[in-house]
């Protein structure tokens, strides 16, 4: 298992899972000023981001259909990593590219990308 997100298993033969990017961002707040250098000042809680990417290949084009119905339920889900980290996180969005077209109009690839926000109570 390379990663779970609530009951939809990312593994290599199911989803074929690229990458898994895990951002920080932290909140800063700037003001310049005159004949100085920038005042800097911390303006919040930092944020967590983390983003599977990956592509499928023709046999698992509807690999992520129970995942699309994960995300639509709009709401946090638990997420656990292989390496046993485990986050609450919401889903952003589900972007899918599909390409190697086929003269009856089937495709061989489907690129994906899911970006996650960490969710805290």
């Amino acid at each position: 298992m390379l990663a779970k997100l609530n009951d939809f298993l990312f593994e290599l033969n199911k989803a074929d899972l690229e990458s898994i990017q895990h951002q920080i961002s932290f909140k800063w707040n700037r003001q310049d000023r005159a004949g100085n250098h920038q005042h800097t000042q911390k303006a919040g809680k930092w944020e967590e981001s983390i983003t599977f990417s990956g592509k499928l290949i023709m046999q698992s084009t509807n690999a992520l259909k129970d995942f699309e119905d994960i995300a639509k339920e709009q709401k946090p889900v638990r997420l656990t990593l292989g390496t046993g980290e485990s986050y609450l996180v919401t889903i952003d969005s589900l972007s899918r590219t599909k390409s190697g077209f086929l003269k009856d109009g089937k495709y061989r690839y489907q690129e994906f990308s899911i970006p996650l926000q960490r969710y805290f109570k």
